[in-house]
């Protein structure tokens, strides 16, 4: 069974072997450690875990202003994708927003991405585009779409 909590900087090192796994190092998305560390170290910045027999297999972070949330990292390990463990922690996003009368959530997804139908399936529509967002390892530069889910 899949457990969905709130973590905490405490929390990082159990999320980064899925970090590890479940971003090609091709593509330059992963974060280190001291980048999650530090980003959960900005006021309002939330960690969702999603748990398995106290194995973390999934995670998100995000930060809000006012009415605006921003999916910053979500990721989820490769040998469970197509689940629903990444649908469940958005679930789990979502409903914090709602309580907390935030109305949209945007996110940044490589163009390419096969995340991308992910997020179109759960209604995220495309709000723009980012040109050379990533770098990858060879130096090859790829855009970021960005998406929005408006409640």
């Amino acid at each position: 069974m899949i457990e969905i909590t709130e973590g905490d900087a405490r929390d990082i090192a159990a999320i980064m072997p899925v970090m590890q796994k479940a971003f090609d190092p091709e593509y330059g998305e992963s974060w280190t450690a001291a980048q999650c560390i530090s980003t959960l170290s900005i006021p309002n910045t939330r960690l969702v875990m999603a748990r398995r027999n106290e194995t973390a297999v999934g995670f998100a972070i995000s930060r809000w202003v006012l009415d605006q949330e921003e999916l910053l990292m979500i990721g989820v390990s490769p040998d469970i994708q197509g689940a629903g463990i990444g649908r469940s922690i958005i679930g789990e996003v979502v409903r914090n927003l709602k309580k907390a009368h935030r109305e949209i959530l945007f996110l940044e997804v490589r163009d390419g991405n096969p995340a991308y139908f992910f997020y179109q399936k759960i209604g995220f529509t495309v709000s723009g585009r980012r040109k050379n967002y990533y770098r990858g390892l060879t130096g090859a530069y790829h855009d970021a779409i960005t998406m929005a889910y408006i409640f």
